[in-house]
């Protein structure tokens, strides 16, 4: 709870804001306050002797609560620093928009032109934890430095604001530690291709059960639709019904490198619109084509998928963030990732899974047991709304795959199950 000195100091900044930056705001705080009532409506389970307990309604919580709590997160942290900080006259606020070793690209805030950004060092603290203390799309606090590095400003980050979502996975070298992807996303966009790599459904579910414990919304994008003919398109397309059924909106684009591809992503480009997103997904599905379908001025390299194994290429190596203009003039922002073959749960108990299958919601709170696994209990709602098929049979079976993974800390079946057809002996 604030007290009126910590109300009085938010609403003041809260006022110092554009109206764009308000509006922004009161936007994040609705959606915000909704998806905390759904989830205590999911997770409101009590009973006694069959009757639920404090089963009336729940007051909302008052909008400005939400509101003041965000001007905390992404507003107040700069202010504190200025205020702990003796000179401080040269402290600002950015979007960090692409990161290399120890080096961040920071657009200040308030702009929108990308060559208005500061190429600025990491400072110590943060260098020793970049891959989990600070991402592209984080919202950070820099500084000026007196030095200069021929004739040009030196700036430093000094500190990141706190996150409102994030896609994190285990660091590839210690599963201890979390390797943040994208931080301050809208959308999670899982680019995944019909052919040249074929369709993998077990990457889009390991990233959509990261995607939801990340706290954002989730986008299917399937890529090159073009390269399939009648006879197998709707057999392919088809396997992404599951998904579908489960609330996920589902994007059919056809992106084609060096080709006029931006009418064949327009129903991406309205999914997207207003948005901060990033593409995801496995090497070669073609996420920097649709981002040059997107907008064909960007010019992002792209790769081709070798035809031998049908392994994606890296084109992109590094995370970087790009403005693109999105239906009705909103802007949409990317944040183009390298590609991955696959892709680890990171930080996520046995317990935590069952929230993260948002169809299971509705049906939790039947289940025989206040905390039902969904597993082997009897009595759970989940698994006979599976049996009647008001459940998808694939998306529960990939729960308890996940769910196993979790529970024995061991490898999960499907990791050497590769992406490419296997190889035939010459």
């Amino acid at each position: 709870m604030l007290n009126k000195h910590q109300r009085s100091k938010l609403e003041g900044i809260l006022e110092s804001l554009s109206k764009a930056d308000r509006d922004r705001v009161y936007d994040l705080a609705r959606e915000q306050r909704s998806a905390a009532q759904k989830r205590r409506r999911s997770k409101a389970r009590e009973t006694f002797d069959g009757e639920r307990i404090g089963g009336g309604k729940r007051r909302a919580d008052p909008l400005i609560d939400w509101v003041l709590r965000i001007v905390e997160k992404e507003y107040g942290h700069a202010q504190k620093v200025r205020e702990q900080t003796p000179d401080a006259a040269d402290l600002q606020e950015g979007l960090v928009i692409e990161l290399t070793r120890r080096r961040a690209t920071v657009l200040p805030s308030g702009e929108d032109d990308v060559d208005k950004a500061l190429h600025c060092r990491l400072s110590a603290e943060l260098a020793a934890r970049q891959q989990s203390g600070i991402a592209v799309g984080d919202r950070v606090v820099f500084t000026k430095l007196d030095a200069k590095d021929d004739d040009e400003e030196l700036f430093e980050v000094v500190s990141v604001m706190e996150r409102t979502s994030k896609l994190a996975r285990p660091d590839a070298h210690d599963v201890r530690q979390e390797r943040v992807v994208a931080a301050n996303v809208d959308v999670i966009v899982v680019v995944v291709s019909v052919v040249s790599p074929p369709l993998h459904p077990r990457l889009i579910d390991r990233y959509l059960v990261a995607i939801e414990a990340g706290g954002c919304d989730a986008i299917i994008a399937v890529n090159k639709v073009d390269l399939l003919d009648d006879s197998n398109r709707e057999s392919e397309l088809s396997k992404l019904e599951p998904y579908r059924e489960a609330g996920i909106p589902i994007a059919v684009c056809a992106a084609v490198p060096g080709d006029d591809s931006s009418s064949r992503v327009d129903e991406l480009r309205e999914l997207l619109s207003g948005k901060t997103c990033a593409f995801v997904g496995h090497s070669g599905v073609g996420k920097s084509s649709l981002a040059n379908a997107l907008d064909p001025a960007l010019g992002l390299e792209t790769g081709h998928v070798r035809e031998r194994d049908q392994r994606g290429r890296h084109t992109t190596t590094a995370s970087s963030m790009h403005f693109i203009d999105g239906a009705d003039g909103e802007q949409i922002r990317v944040i183009d990732t390298p590609g991955v073959r696959f892709f680890g749960l990171a930080d996520i108990s046995p317990e935590e899974l069952r929230w993260m299958f948002p169809e299971f919601l509705e049906y939790t709170h039947d289940c025989k047991f206040n905390d039902c696994s969904h597993d082997h209990e009897p009595g759970c709602a989940v698994e006979a709304a599976v049996n009647s098929g008001k459940i998808s049979a694939v998306r529960y079976e990939t729960y308890l795959r996940l769910l196993e993974e979790l529970k024995t800390g061991g490898k999960p079946k499907d990791v050497s199950e590769r992406i490419r057809p296997a190889i035939e002996d010459e």
